[in-house]
């Protein structure tokens, strides 16, 4: 017995154990318990909405039925459903005891109340009845760009931005509905947190953006008057909240490279080529061509594009912010770091800034704030165009080699003519057959080579900003507050440029230059807010608003321009023996001098009323006083008014039973907004220093002043004016799950700030004067759908549409002006027309044969396989008479589409945007080069009249300038995948542990894929030319030599905790 006892003992162990463990599932079956109900909207059931458990797993969910029911199982009494559709708010549940729980979703009207800031104050969406475009600011935060003005592009309708140039540190263009002034500037006003800031979109970085807000009609942007005639972009940044600090840090790092390069041919495939079209009774093959092919089978190969370009440009950017606060007190600091490499050599572009905000309240009636914000940035750029590259042919090197060397006598950095008759032994083959020795010329240019220029000049610029303000708030009674508002924009922007001593051609002295700008801006804003609710239901609601506000703008300049510098290795100034003082402008311009504009002064009064009626009938008119100290007395003051109503359809009792419609309002608007942004001189005759010949005989030079510009002063000019018609409807559709916003305008600029052309006897180019008008017409598509909203996976699409048309309905009594750029090409604003034209001669072939131009009309330099010019006013000759319009730079429309997805913990979001219908002036045509070597230039063209190609390809350059034609004229529209984005956030479970609150990674491609019409043959459909000439409205369109778009694609990862 005593042997069996531990065995017994054993038996009884295993059945204690399993006897828990039976127990134990018992009270586990026990706790869980199945749940089931209805959910629906209080008249109908909600199919599909989503039911879970608060931080349950994923298999814990149930979706209602046909009939809106659901069954879900439970882990205890004390779990909480989460009940969700889209187009309705989320509503928790205890379980409790219950088996059974029905629930009622409440429709989401939170895009309806949002709150929107217009002009000095925010106002709720459902109650706006002006035209105002919103996006949240972490929509902004994925694109590795160093700009946040290319973030916007495509995200907003509206708003054209056109990327210029792809170099880093050039700040896009900006236009808000079009183009409407012509010597005036077009960019639209920038406010940062109630402060006007000049470029001032440079100076935010992304991740301190709350939200963007442009006001695009009159009725909106009235209140800011004279700075708005062309649109307000308003970029409200973020503010702490009262709780326990929060940090964020992000950080990404981004590789680039070129899209596209030109396909261009080698100097041994050009001499293939002609060998080629010879034989088919083409040209004969030039001496230069087989010299260059020679030297590149000795020597080899140069990719010149290559050349110019960064092999492993990279960007990075680090961004941290910290909020928090208590009940009375919030802050936000947040500083960013970016380090940008274009894709061009000596192309860099660094950036800092710094920005803290705090938010307090005194006391129960008086609250403060202050703002500062910081921004440094430095970028260099190269001073060559990307055309210096790639017209440069193969065969030339570099550096010279050896044989290179003993060929030419030169060492160092190869030039074109270095290879000036140049012995080689590609001449005609002597009667044995052996190549002859000739002297040829393969590359006859007396300029460096692109390399070497980059090597010997350095170009770059510095940008110190400082921007402070704060505001101080009383509530003085029930629903009357004032507001004053004080602050400060200072910036300093030094520029530097120095070459060595024969930096791009041979006799050419070092040279140095210095341009410096002081800006400063101080503003006081000062307004009276009342709100008052009346009526025996509260159903009257009044908010008015009165304001003074003062600016005074102050900008001065240094310039110095030295020579004679004994070496190259100082670069100071101070090291240079020659100062060339300035010809006219004394510092304005180039030259030595200094230079202090008159401050400007803007004071103005402001007034606004909003009325509802029943929450649904909508009136808001606003009124405001300039005066300008850029215009003579008695032309100071301008009144900008406006009015705008707006009806809530679907708050009527008529619409109650119309469930398919959730929002429906109706918006008609009318204002005025005013432009003075012109140059001081031109209402103000300025003096500069000027030499006076006096005396007898010859005389003596004297030192006096006179005004030395080109275009004369008037006293006499006045504000530009901009009446603007508005009408539009935003709908919302099955609880504003799909939301239309559509936009319809016409304006008319009146007045037009126009630097008119003069006769020459007058000693000037231009005069300044109000003559003119221009109107503008447009559509803007809003279309936002949240088309799946599920707990593992959801997805919201974003569409919008633009398109804008203008015409010139009178320009000072005359029918027609015309301008030109840099190649002759000529830009015609005529009445009735689009503002700007380009103008010439429309090309209808290539000449064939002599026979074919003798028999028809023909200009003098016309030849076989130029371009053929067509008779545009059948007089049987060709002359300017024949020129015509030939398409403007405008385009159809403008159109954007983003798409955001989340599955489960991955967000994928990707945005793309296009232009439709522009056409450019391709300004490489110019380029021998181009044309030669080029092979979007060389396909089709014309060889021989048995060869007669596709008909509209001249060979090279032969026959009529073809620059005065529209074949330069080409389609650059485009769609472009503007964004991709990937993105993880690690599970909450994951982050917990690690004492954070999310941690996200992601991949972000930027321009990953451009498509582009056929027609165009360049590599940057959005390159434009926008110095020298190309400054005037009176010019557009134009662009060459524009470096290849840059590609990006870049990783990162975002932490907060």
């Amino acid at each position: 017995m005593k042997k069996r006892e531990p065995m017994n003992q054993q038996i009884n162990l295993r059945h204690i154990v399993l006897t828990f463990i039976l127990a134990a599932m018992s009270v586990a079956a026990s706790a869980q318990h199945v749940v089931k109900g209805t959910v629906s909207d209080g008249k109908d059931p909600l199919i599909g909405a989503s039911v879970y458990v608060k931080d349950g797993k994923a298999q814990s969910g149930a979706i209602t039925d046909l009939d809106g029911n659901f069954t879900i199982t439970v882990p205890n009494k004390k779990s909480i459903l989460i009940f969700s559709y889209v187009g309705y708010r989320d509503k928790a549940v205890v379980v409790g005891d219950k088996n059974t729980i029905n629930v009622v979703l409440d429709g989401d009207t939170r895009m309806l109340d949002e709150a929107i800031v217009i002009g000095y104050g925010t106002q709720v969406k459902s109650h706006l009845t002006g035209s105002v475009a919103k996006l949240d600011g972490e929509r902004l935060t994925n694109a590795p760009v160093s700009d946040v003005t290319s973030a916007l592009q495509g995200a907003m309708p509206g708003l054209n931005i056109n990327n210029i140039t792809s170099e880093v540190g050039v700040a896009p263009s900006l236009r808000v509905r079009g183009t409407g002034s012509i010597s005036a500037d077009s960019e639209p006003l920038v406010i940062i947190d109630g402060m006007p800031v000049e470029g001032g979109l440079q100076y935010v970085n992304a991740s301190d953006i709350k939200s963007v807000e442009i006001l695009k009609d009159a009725a909106s942007a009235a209140i800011y008057g004279s700075r708005a005639a062309n649109g307000v972009i308003m970029i409200t940044t973020k503010s702490g909240t009262p709780d326990k600090p929060k940090y964020t840090f992000k950080f990404y790092e981004g590789v680039k490279y070129a899209y596209q390069l030109h396909d261009m041919m080698t100097s041994t495939e050009w001499y293939n080529l002609m060998q080629q079209e010879e034989a088919l009774g083409g040209r004969k093959v030039m001496a230069q061509a087989r010299s260059a092919s020679w030297l590149e089978q000795m020597i080899g190969s140069t990719d010149w594009q290559k050349e110019g370009l960064n092999s492993g440009a990279t960007i990075t950017n680090a961004q941290f912010n910290i909020s928090g606060g208590k009940k009375d007190t919030r802050y936000f600091v947040s500083a960013a770091y970016t380090k940008d490499h274009g894709i061009m050599k000596n192309n860099e572009y660094d950036k800092f800034t710094f920005r803290g905000k705090l938010d307090t309240k005194l006391s129960k009636n008086v609250a403060m704030g202050i703002n500062l914000s910081g921004t440094y940035q430095k970028a260099s750029r190269p001073k060559n165009n990307f055309i210096d590259f790639y017209r440069t042919p193969s065969f030339l090197p570099v550096y010279h080699n050896d044989f290179t060397s003993e060929l030419t006598g030169y060492t160092g950095f190869a030039r074109g003519s270095h290879f000036n008759n140049i012995q080689t032994p590609t001449g005609e083959p002597d009667d044995e057959g052996n190549p002859t020795i000739e002297s040829t010329s393969p590359f006859s240019s007396a300029n460096n080579n692109p390399a070497s220029v980059m090597a010997n000049t350095t170009r770059w610029s510095e940008n110190f900003q400082g921007m402070g303000n704060i505001y101080f708030t009383v509530d003085l009674c029930k629903g009357l507050q004032f507001k004053t508002s004080n602050g400060v924009n200072v910036r300093f922007q030094p520029q530097y440029y120095y070459g060595n001593k024969n930096a791009t051609k041979d006799g050419e002295a070092s040279q140095a230059t210095y341009f410096s700008t002081l800006y400063v801006d101080m503003l006081t804003e000062n307004t009276l807010t009342y709100h008052l609710d009346f009526g025996k239901n509260k159903e009257h609601t009044i908010d008015a608003l009165l304001g003074y506000t003062a600016e005074t703008t102050r900008n001065q300049r240094v310039a110095m321009t030295a020579t004679g510098f004994a070496t190259d290795d100082i670069h100071t100034l101070n090291a240079g023996t020659i100062y060339n003082l300035a010809k006219d402008g004394n510092g304005n311009t180039a030259g030595t001098g200094t230079f202090r504009y008159p401050d400007v002064v803007l004071e103005s009064y402001l007034g606004r009323v909003n009325y509802s009626l029943l929450n649904r009938y909508l009136l808001s008119a606003s009124l405001r006083l300039d005066r300008s100290s850029l215009f003579s007395k008695g032309n100071r003051n301008a009144w900008f008014p406006s009015v705008s109503l707006g009806w809530r359809v679907s708050e009527e009792p008529f619409m109650k039973n119309i469930d398919v419609i959730s929002n429906l309002k109706l918006r008609a608007s009318y204002g005025v907004t005013g432009n003075n942004r012109i140059q001081y001189q031109a209402a103000l005759e300025v003096l500069n220093s000027a030499n006076y010949v006096t005396g007898a005989g010859n005389g003596s030079i004297v030192n006096g002043t006179a005004n030395t510009q080109s275009t004369l002063a008037n006293d006499n000019i006045t504000w530009e004016k901009t009446d603007e018609y508005n009408i539009g409807l935003d709908l919302g559709l099955w609880n504003n799950r799909v939301n239309l916003s559509l936009d319809a305008y016409y304006s008319v600029t009146r007045s037009l700030l126009f630097a008119q052309p003069t006769q020459s006897f007058t000693g000037f180019s231009n005069y300044w004067n109000n003559i003119g008008k221009v109107s503008n017409k447009g559509i803007e598509i809003q279309l936002d759908t949240r088309n799946i909203t599920k707990r593992n996976f959801s997805w919201e699409t974003s569409l919008n549409f633009s398109m804008s048309r203008n015409k010139l309905l009178e320009i000072g009594g005359e029918k027609e002006v015309i301008t030109q750029g840099e190649r002759n090409e000529c830009y015609i604003a005529r009445v009735g027309d689009p503002l700007i034209q380009y103008y010439g001669y429309r090309v209808i072939g290539v000449w064939n044969s002599q026979e074919e131009i003798d028999a028809n009309p023909h200009f003098p330099q016309d030849v076989p396989g130029g371009l053929r010019i067509a008779d545009a006013n059948n007089d049987k000759e060709l002359t300017a008479a024949d020129r015509v319009p030939l398409g403007n730079p405008y385009p159809d429309f403008s159109w954007g589409m983003t798409n955001t997805f989340k599955i489960k913990d991955f967000d994928i979001s990707f945005l793309i945007q296009g232009v439709q219908g522009v056409t450019v002036y391709n300004g490489d045509v110019f380029y021998n080069e181009t044309v030669r070597y080029n092979k979007a230039y060389t396909k089709g063209r014309w060889i021989s009249p048995e060869h007669p190609g596709n008909g509209f390809t001249p060979y090279e350059k032969l026959g009529y300038n073809l620059c005065l034609t529209d074949y330069p004229l080409e389609d650059a529209s485009y769609a472009c995948l503007r964004n991709l984005t990937v993105g993880y956030t690690l599970p909450k479970k994951i982050t917990n542990k690690w004492k954070l609150n999310s941690l996200r990674f992601y991949l972000s491609g930027n321009n990953l894929l451009y498509i582009w019409s056929d027609d165009y043959r360049g590599i940057n459909p959005e390159s434009r030319m926008t110095t020298g000439a190309y400054t005037s409205a009176m010019i557009s369109g134009y662009q060459r030599g524009g470096f290849p778009l840059t590609s990006t694609i870049s990783a990162g990862f975002d932490i907060n905790f």
